[in-house]
């Protein structure tokens, strides 16, 4: 099964990539790539771009809702998109960096001398690489109280300082840790310095710059709102949801669609969002074994003369999984958006499959 959806993808690459010859309307295209499938792709949101200022090819499957009346995705639909918040918030710090508010070569404590002594040897970049050895707080709350946790209205800037502390894990820098606590903390730094919550800051220093209009930071109440998709398990039926206190804003609680991704990393790698030097520390690695750079993954795809440096993000929350690879030297683009819980590894080649064809 997963080799004839490989083969169809590749397919669907090079079908999608013909109606961008020869101008096809969009969504003409699109059935076209689908209907040719012998095996669909997962249920959600796909956009293919074969080169910046290419046309965007959107194809959608499965519905954003089921039940009655039920309501298709198509390429307006919102999702959430896990952890590519991360990415999101490491391009606004980025921003304060060439600002000169920040520099996440310095302590933490810096901003929040709260924090244990021993956090003096953490810095900003640990915090953002997933190195930074303070342990892991919130996920002890979690596992303490789960549902006083994922209950709290607290702010980032409270919960670094709460979650934050204890002696640490590790040396910084020595190791990975994917934890949550890391965002939290970061997502604090960003309050305390720009004075804001840190939603609106990272409005202010990204989404709107970015000029994307359907990406924001979800709520309670977004289940409700327009466009927005909701996550269900593998048979499309149950509903599978995650908790989203404010504290996690940082990590994962950003929802978007396929081409405001796509806006945001061309704002990101080809416009003035960020200088070259804050582009230059986004894309480079800081663990090798995990091929994290800040915020996100850069991996090298291909070989020989097709080989090309991607920008790897990915999310998961809940029943949402969502891929962008983006290519920063051409702009080739590949974006995987799905509300029923699909396996990351069968997304992951899919992607790699279409970016081949691309």
């Amino acid at each position: 099964m997963r080799r004839r959806t490989l083969i169809a993808a590749a397919a669907a690459a090079s079908l999608l990539l013909g109606a961008c010859a020869s101008n096809a309307p969009r969504q003409d295209a699109g059935a076209l790539a689908v209907g040719k499938l012998t095996t669909p792709l997962p249920d959600g949101v796909t956009l293919l771009r074969s080169a910046r200022g290419a046309p965007q090819l959107v194809t959608a499957q499965g519905q954003a809702r089921t039940g009655q009346p039920a309501i298709a995705n198509d390429a307006q639909t919102r999702f959430l998109v896990g952890s590519i918040s991360k990415w999101i918030t490491t391009v606004a710090v980025l921003r304060l960096m060439d600002q000169g508010r920040i520099d996440i070569d310095q302590p933490v404590t810096t901003w929040l001398p709260e924090l244990p002594p021993a956090s003096r040897a953490v810095t900003l970049r640990h915090l953002l690489s997933n190195t930074s050895g303070i342990p892991n707080g919130l996920a002890q709350a979690l596992r303490a109280d789960r549902a006083a946790v994922e209950a709290s209205a607290i702010p980032p800037l409270e919960g670094a300082l709460r979650y934050g502390a204890g002696a640490l894990a590790f040396e910084p820098g020595s190791r990975f840790d994917y934890s949550f606590t890391n965002w939290v903390i970061v997502g604090g730094i960003v309050e305390r310095v720009t004075g804001e919550p840190f939603q609106q800051a990272v409005t202010r220093l990204v989404l709107q710059p970015a000029g994307v209009r359907n990406t924001g930071f979800a709520d309670a109440a977004w289940e409700s709102s327009p466009h927005a998709a909701l996550a269900y398990a593998k048979d499309k039926a149950t509903r599978k949801t995650s908790a989203m206190p404010p504290m996690v804003a940082a990590s994962g609680t950003v929802y978007s669609t396929a081409a405001d991704l796509v806006a945001i990393a061309d704002a990101v790698y080809a416009g003035g969002l960020l200088s070259s030097k804050a582009r230059n520390e986004l894309l480079t690695v800081q663990h090798a074994p995990e091929d994290y750079a800040l915020g996100g993954r850069v991996r090298e795809i291909g070989s020989g003369a097709a080989k090309r440096t991607v920008v790897w993000n990915s999310g998961v929350f809940g029943g949402y999984k969502t891929l962008l690879v983006y290519a920063p030297l051409d702009g080739a683009a590949v974006v995987l958006m799905n509300n029923t819980d699909v396996e990351q590894s069968d997304q992951r080649q899919l992607a790699e499959s279409l970016l081949e064809a691309l």
